[in-house]
This record gives structure tokens, sequence and C-alpha cells, in this order.
């Protein structure tokens, strides 16, 4: 039998405070490393996924189509590789976009989010149905837009991570 995967907690500057068996993190939220991914389709929008019914925290929301916890000892880009594998079944160049520090009340990480490099065909995606429902194409102002009109729609996590994704875009990013 394999060994429980391990996680940082970590402190607001990122350096690890202490290693724990996955398991700790279900029960006492801390805060952790977690790799996001918004996928670019060639349409020059991006993809969302809406969280499986039964995936807590915020079960049956939208959210960036693909992400994870990093694992103690892995690169940012290495756990966020390695969730597109296990979520989506593809491995894409990806591209660093932006990080931050999220410290709610029912969730804690730094994340770190890319997109891809290249534009992807979401029908080459084969979805995780434990981890997403399905995948939605918008553009950065119907995402926007969408978060404006209804918050509740987005889990708490995508609409901090996103606003500084569409910055980071709309500045020029290589995206």
């Amino acid at each position: 039998m394999a060994a429980e995967e391990l996680i940082d907690e970590v402190d607001k500057k990122g350096d690890i405070v202490a290693t724990y068996p996955k398991s700790e993190l279900k029960k006492r939220m801390f805060l952790h490393k977690a790799a996001l991914i918004i996928p670019r389709t060639f349409d020059n929008k991006f993809l969302l996924g809406k969280r499986a019914k039964d995936k807590e925290p915020y079960a049956d929301t939208l959210c960036c189509a693909v992400g994870g916890k990093i694992s103690s000892g892995e690169s940012a880009e290495k756990a966020a590789m390695r969730e597109m594998h296990e979520e989506a079944g593809k491995e894409y160049p990806l591209e660093e976009v932006t990080s931050f520090v999220y410290d709610g009340d029912e969730y804690k990480a730094i994340f770190t989010i890319f997109t891809t490099k290249i534009p992807i065909n979401p029908e080459d995606l084969r979805l995780d149905p434990r981890e997403t429902q399905y995948l939605e194409a918008l553009s950065i102002e119907e995402i926007l837009d969408n978060v404006n009109k209804n918050p509740e729609k987005f889990a708490p996590t995508f609409v901090a991570a996103f606003e500084g994704f569409a910055k980071a875009v709309n500045k020029g990013i290589n995206v």
C-alpha cells in the first residue's frame, strides 16, 4: 500500500512550518500550497470547471478547470502538471500567471495559477467525473460579468483567484 501523500503547512510567505499526512488537512484546515490551471482555448477563452456535486469544499460551483494541493517537496508547476494528468487525462506546457494567499474560514492556501502556453481543444480533455461535471469556455469579460452578477455560482477561492488572473492577463502576460 502506498504511503499517504504529505502536505506542507506553510506561513504566509510560503515557508514550511510543518509537514502532515493529507488526511490531517481534512481534519483541520491549515495554510498550504495549491496549484490551479485555467486553460486557454483556441478562441481566446478560458476553461472553467463545474465541481462535482459532492466535491468539497464548494461542491457544485464553477472554479478553475484543474487544480489541487501541492505535495511536500513538489514544485507548483509539477503539481499543476500532475493534476492536469489526473483530472483531465492530458498534459500541456504551462505558464505561471500569478499567485496569491487565500485565508478564508473554509479554505486556506497559497495558490499558484497557471494557464496553458498553447490553446487547447476542450474536447481533448478526459474529465474525471469525481472532480468535474463539465467545462465551460468563457472570455475574461464574460467570467468577470458572471462573477459580478452571480457570485454564489462560483467557488470563493475561484473568485479571488480570477481577479488576479484577469489583471495579469490584461497587463499582457504572454497568454
